[in-house]
């Protein structure tokens, strides 16, 4: 329905009809780095870059035209110093790096407030928004066969300029909030032995566990700005979990076999939460899962 106020496309305002509309849009990524090696195996580097995503009309299902008002295209201005170490004949590998992103008009889910319908679906932008962080990352091969890695980044998304109302239909001042699907901590660990069991055959056993804090689904998610209206509920938290991978297998020249487990105790999680009607639906992760690769080798 034309919800506009004013005839477009000789539909008139409050009748039913096709919403028809363009955009056209045009911009310049662009990248700049510097690398310096002081000595084998050490490796500074700086980068700044900018990218873009299209701008364009919401694809949602819609009850008014107001939900598929145009959205700005998303930029966002990278900067990042990092620094990679080849040490002890290359048995110790450790990366590092530090970064800044700097979006403007970043597209995130929302709501709007229909007089006739409620609230409804809509994708808008945020004017101004921020993502910083630290990552780091340590491969060691202590002796023959066995590599261990572990890394961790921390991430501090937040809201630095949006006036308007979240996808759970909560209204106000968000700056300051925090930037939905953002933890502030992802961990990984991982390890596995291989060791030869016959004429260019080799057998291996191995696990990963990961660990990912909790964030949130929506802007703001449970946290009320002071000028928020009505008082938000924390259905739309993703909780902190961690899971546990394992995998073992024989491996030769010409073919692989692998035995694994995804999720081996069965942790109940959920990635995604968001408003449907009057319903709040979260995506569950994959449960305990079991199988067999074969593969060859040409």
């Amino acid at each position: 329905m034309n919800d506009l106020g004013e005839a477009l496309n000789g539909v008139p305002p409050f009748t039913p009809g096709r919403f028809i509309d363009s955009e056209k849009e045009n911009n310049v990524s662009w990248k700049f780095g510097l690398d310096w090696k002081p000595q084998d195996g050490i490796l500074v580097y700086a980068n700044v870059a900018k990218g873009y995503k299209s701008g364009g009309f919401p694809a949602i299902g819609a009850s008014v035209w107001s939900q598929f008002l145009k959205l700005k295209e998303e930029s966002v201005v990278d900067y990042e110093v990092g620094a990679k170490l080849s040490l002890l004949d290359r048995r110790l590998q450790i990366n590092g790096a530090a970064f800044y992103y700097d979006y403007k008009n970043k597209q995130l889910r929302a709501r709007t407030n229909d007089p006739v319908w409620g609230w409804l679906d809509s994708v808008q932008n945020i004017p101004k928004s921020t993502v910083k962080g630290a990552e780091l990352e340590v491969t060691a091969a202590p002796v023959d066969g066995l590599t261990l890695m572990a890394s961790a980044t921390y991430t501090k998304g937040e809201i630095d300029k949006f006036v308007g109302e979240n996808a759970s239909g909560l209204s106000g001042d968000f700056a300051g909030t925090a930037m939905p699907y953002s933890p502030k901590w992802n961990l990984s660990f991982d390890g596995q032995y291989q060791f030869p069991v016959g004429d260019s055959v080799d057998a291996f056993f191995g696990g990963t566990v990961t660990y990912r804090s909790k964030t949130i689904s929506v802007v703001g998610g449970a946290e009320n700005p002071p000028s928020a209206t009505p008082q938000d509920f924390p259905l739309y938290g993703i909780d902190s979990y961690s899971l546990v991978n394992l995998r073992a297998g024989i491996d030769s020249d010409h073919w692989r076999v692998e035995v694994w487990g995804k999720n081996v105790f069965d942790k109940y999680y959920w990635n995604t939460a968001y408003p449907a009607f009057d319903t709040i639906v979260r995506y569950a992760g994959m449960p305990a899962t079991y199988g067999v690769t074969v593969g060859l080798k040409m």
